[in-house]
């Protein structure tokens, strides 16, 4: 595994993060507040994608509930033949890590020509994704 120390996130990275925190949702819009003012401590390249780890100052507001993953982001990617997924990590109320991966193949140095839809279409069904959250939060 390659990591990069302290990377900007890439243009692909903001529009997965953009993606996965969408929603009229008040964990979604801790979320994306904490994500305006995170830093970003490394990517690691896995080679089938990659995990950017996220530090949140400890001043941001915390998301409720505390612990969960939301992925229900698919993307089309010119470099990634098959598609692949995101996946965001939330634990004690922050984000620490966004994490996407190829469904075949190896991850390519960069991500061009990207199109993301959710895993119901075009648009979220934002009850679906309440309803997720709160499921996975109890395990």
């Amino acid at each position: 595994m390659r990591t990069i120390a302290h990377p900007q996130p890439t243009a692909f990275e903001l529009a997965l993060a953009a993606a996965l925190l969408d929603g009229d949702l008040p964990c979604l819009a801790t979320l994306r507040s904490q994500w305006s003012v995170a830093a970003f401590e490394s990517r690691e390249l896995s080679g089938v994608g990659f995990f950017l780890n996220v530090t949140v100052p400890s001043s941001a507001s915390r998301a409720e509930p505390p612990n969960f993953e939301r992925g229900d982001v698919y993307f089309e990617a010119n470099d990634v033949p098959h598609g692949g997924e995101a996946v965001m990590f939330v634990r004690d109320g922050v984000i620490t890590m966004l994490e996407a991966y190829a469904h075949d193949g190896s991850w390519p140095d960069n991500i061009t020509g990207f199109r993301l839809r959710y895993f119901d279409g075009e648009h979220r069904n934002i009850a679906a994704v309440e309803a997720d959250i709160r499921s996975r939060s109890k395990l």
